[in-house]
């Protein structure tokens, strides 16, 4: 398995590439930040370097797997939300489509169930995400769409709950839990599927298995 990790140096990004190097999974890292390559030495690897709003379709030749964990910052605002919440990952489908990527995994947010009820504050950033996320679902691609509740810094537990709509209050879930689902999830093999989840006290592992 060859995965092209988009987003490698992010909050959520850096937590995956210690989970598929721990694992043995072969993984290239693309980052926007030349600045943040040093941190992937201890993983014997070297991040790519491009810019998400540019065309960045070279780095897609040859892999089988792309993790898309990108994301705007909670400050930069409703452009960046559109750039990189919606139009990179879009980008991104096309360029996985031209090179014949095997799957395409994004993590989007608990948000993209239903935009419209969501704050007002974070509703264009949940209609980003439920727009991207429909373009991956209807692109042709085996894809897996991920969309955790809040996220939080604190150490994972290994728990979550299962979730297919964001109403009513929800345990926030690490994002470090986050990380392992995906990793549970490729291992597992899982694909065409959407899969919402929160904080909880189902082992991640027993959780995926009853999607």
């Amino acid at each position: 398995m060859n995965v092209l990790l988009i987003g490698a140096s992010g909050r959520t990004g850096r937590l995956i590439a210690e989970k598929l190097h721990a694992a043995a999974i072969p993984f290239c890292p693309l980052i926007r930040n030349a600045a943040k390559s040093d941190a992937f030495e201890r993983f014997g690897v070297r991040p790519l370097i491009a810019d998400l709003t540019g065309d960045f379709s070279h780095v897609f030749s040859g892999v089988h797997t792309v993790i898309y964990a990108a994301g705007s910052a909670e400050t930069e605002g409703s452009e960046q939300e559109r750039l990189i919440d919606r139009d990179s990952i879009i980008k991104s489908v096309d360029y996985a489509k031209q090179s014949s990527v095997g799957l395409f995994v994004v993590i989007s947010a608990l948000l993209a169930y239903a935009p419209e009820r969501s704050q007002l504050a974070l509703q264009h950033y949940a209609q980003m995400k439920r727009e991207s996320d429909d373009y991956v679902i209807a692109s042709g691609l085996d894809y897996l769409v991920l969309r955790p509740g809040t996220l939080t810094m604190e150490p994972g537990v290994g728990t979550i709950q299962i979730v297919s709509d964001a109403d009513s209050p929800r345990d926030p879930v690490a994002r470090e839990d986050v990380a392992e689902v995906v990793l549970d999830a490729l291992k597992a093999r899982l694909v065409n599927k959407v899969i919402g989840f929160v904080g909880g006290d189902v082992p991640i592992g027993d959780a995926l298995a009853r999607v």
